[in-house]
């Protein structure tokens, strides 16, 4: 994967769609489809496999390299730091919604306050994350990092393309892409 800027954009591009079947399908929930729970668990295996596997990684060791290239700007090395320590607490709320959506699969009841509330967790959570990294990160990264930096952090990272956006979509994400 050659990692850029411009590739990470297109991530939180291509996540924002994803969260927005996300909502629709919790809309659907609420009003009275029980159908949606198997693209949500899949869409939550997916989150988990390409933006918490891959992009957070990419992220991770980019903020690495800026804050080790002596950044002197004391807010923006907090506002690194912070969105690391965010990669982390997102993965916790994506595994708390994956497991009420296998509760709800699991389940006769049909009761469906904690799926919402773990999804509602999700999506508020990660939209405010992009956001935060777009307008107060991202636009810095260039005044810190060159093409040998690039170069270096893409070796870092797992190279694996987006099952769902890449060149070609999984089979298992298929119907997922579709829904798009």
């Amino acid at each position: 994967m050659k990692l850029t800027l411009e590739s990470l954009y297109k991530d939180h591009d291509n996540l924002r769609r994803v969260l927005y079947l996300i909502e629709q399908l919790l809309i659907d929930i609420y009003r009275g489809s029980s159908k949606c729970y198997p693209m949500l668990q899949r869409i939550l295996a997916y989150i988990q496999e390409y933006p918490e596997r891959v992009h957070h990684p990419a992220e991770d060791a980019m903020f690495s390299v800026v804050l080790k290239s002596g950044v002197s700007d004391r807010q923006l090395r907090e506002d690194i730091n912070t969105l690391i320590r965010d990669h982390s607490e997102i993965e916790e709320i994506t595994r708390d919604a994956i497991a009420a959506v296998e509760s709800m699969l699991a389940s006769t009841n049909l009761e469906n306050t904690d799926v919402g509330t773990k999804l509602c967790a999700l999506l508020t959570r990660q939209r405010s994350h992009l956001l935060f990294e777009e307008m107060k990160i991202y636009p810095h990264i260039e005044e810190y990092l060159g093409s040998e930096d690039w170069g270096k952090i893409s070796t870092l990272i797992p190279d694996q393309e987006d099952p769902i956006f890449g060149e070609k979509v999984r089979k298992e994400y298929e119907y997922i892409f579709k829904a798009l």
